[in-house]
Formats: C-alpha cells, structure tokens, sequence
C-alpha cells in the first residue's frame, strides 16, 4: 500500500475536529475516492472506535495522534 499525499496509512490513529473545535480521537480508515465527484474538497473515512461509529471528514479536520495521547 502507497501512502496518500498527506501522509495518512490504514490504521493509523488520529484527531478528528468536529464543529466546535474539539478534537475525538479516530483511525484512518482510507480516502474517499469519490469525494472529487461531487464537488467537495478532499476527504477521508474515520473510525471512532470508542463511540462504535464511523464517519467521513474533510482531510484538513484530521491530525496525527500518538498512542494513549489525551486532549
């Protein structure tokens, strides 16, 4: 597997920022491939592991996160 031009892997844990500015923890999932068909920016699929749910968000809404890191 290639890593996509951000720099997001299968698995890997990050930072999801909703509306209000807070950040959940997730896991990146893979890019949204048909993002571009619909005329929205680039986006991905989230996991959130802890709330039993999945989601897609914009790529500028997602940052890295460490193991056991608290915000």
């Amino acid at each position: 597997m290639t890593e996509a031009p951000h720099g997001f892997k299968e698995g890997d844990l990050v930072w999801v920022e909703d509306g209000d500015g807070r950040h959940h923890p997730g896991v990146f999932v893979g890019d949204n491939e048909a993002a571009g068909w619909f005329g929205g920016g680039p986006s991905a699929y989230v996991a959130h592991p802890e709330a039993h749910q999945a989601e897609v968000v914009s790529i500028f809404r997602i940052t890295p996160r460490a193991e056991g890191e608290v915000r």
